[in-house]
């Protein structure tokens, strides 16, 4: 039986690039039995039966054969580029993919799995283990083992109008991010609130060993254990809690709580804590947010 083979690494726009690409292969006009040989099917009926099948597969990252990991690849190679065996002066119109933008996007997915549907990448092509979950909840009735000590070591005092909420450790240093909140639009806002949560990501890949989770604390809400390697590998990752405080006090710890961050909402600031993460992500933060407070 040919090897099912796991194609969960491919990006959202990458699988789409795919799906359109077969989808191509639904057309009636043309001379283009050749085509069928090289996909492997038997005439052009057979091909347009399946390509429902094969559309469906890549919309949803589900495990396909090695044998249909190479259709849907020559299929939007040859719909994509050749005017003789495919359509390619309609491509654009038909997909809304420009041509730089395919060439681009088709590049990184033959980059991706060439090797599997050669057959010499044995290691990626066999399915492997269901990708580990980087955000976990922790139960309602457990989280106060996190947040009685974090109250007592950090004299958490939370308040709208009196700061800051906690008594700062040291090192720690504490980002302004009212430059952020006060940006003119929103999508100037929203891309500061993900230029804070990557840059946190990239310095706690950097700082802890694969494998270590942090427990998240968001005041009088779901708690969460969150695995910073596991969520950075993710193909389409989405935050369950921000490092930003955008509404909230929210609060990233190691388990010995002293390593983290915590976003006071009102304050609008970024306590950064711990070394190594202090050295590794203020450096990254401060090259275009000010600091509010240092505590050495």
């Amino acid at each position: 039986m040919d090897a099912q083979v796991d194609l969960a690494g491919l990006t959202p726009v990458e699988r789409e690039l795919l799906r359109l690409g077969v989808m191509q292969w639904t057309r009636l006009e043309g001379s283009k039995d050749v085509v069928t040989g090289l996909l492997d099917y038997s005439d052009r009926s057979e091909l347009r039966s399946d390509v429902a099948r094969l559309a469906g597969l890549i919309a949803t990252a589900s495990p396909m054969s090695r044998r249909d990991c190479r259709r849907l690849l020559l299929a939007t190679e040859l719909a994509f580029a050749s005017e003789t065996l495919g359509w390619s002066r309609d491509w654009s119109p038909d997909t809304g993919f420009a041509d730089r933008d395919t060439i681009t996007v088709l590049r990184s997915v033959q980059e991706k799995i060439a090797g599997i549907i050669h057959g010499g990448d044995d290691r990626v092509a066999e399915l492997g283990p269901a990708v580990q979950p980087a955000w976990s909840p922790i139960s309602m009735d457990a989280d106060d083992a996190y947040w009685t000590p974090f109250r007592q070591r950090f004299d958490f005092r939370p308040s709208m109008h009196s700061w800051p909420a906690i008594t700062e450790p040291a090192p720690s240093v504490t980002v302004d991010l009212s430059p952020i909140f006060a940006a003119r639009s929103h999508p100037e806002f929203t891309a500061g609130v993900a230029a804070v949560n990557s840059l946190t990501l990239l310095a706690l890949a950097r700082v802890l060993e694969p494998g270590t989770s942090l427990v998240v604390l968001d005041w009088q809400h779901q708690t969460y254990r969150f695995w910073p390697h596991r969520f950075a590998c993710q193909p389409d990752p989405q935050w369950q809690m921000d490092v930003f405080p955008n509404g909230d006090y929210y609060i990233f710890l190691t388990e010995d709580m002293n390593t983290g961050t915590f976003g006071h909402p009102w304050e609008q600031t970024l306590c950064v804590f711990g070394e190594p993460l202090v050295s590794t992500l203020i450096p990254m933060l401060t090259s275009w947010l000010p600091v509010q407070r240092t505590n050495r």
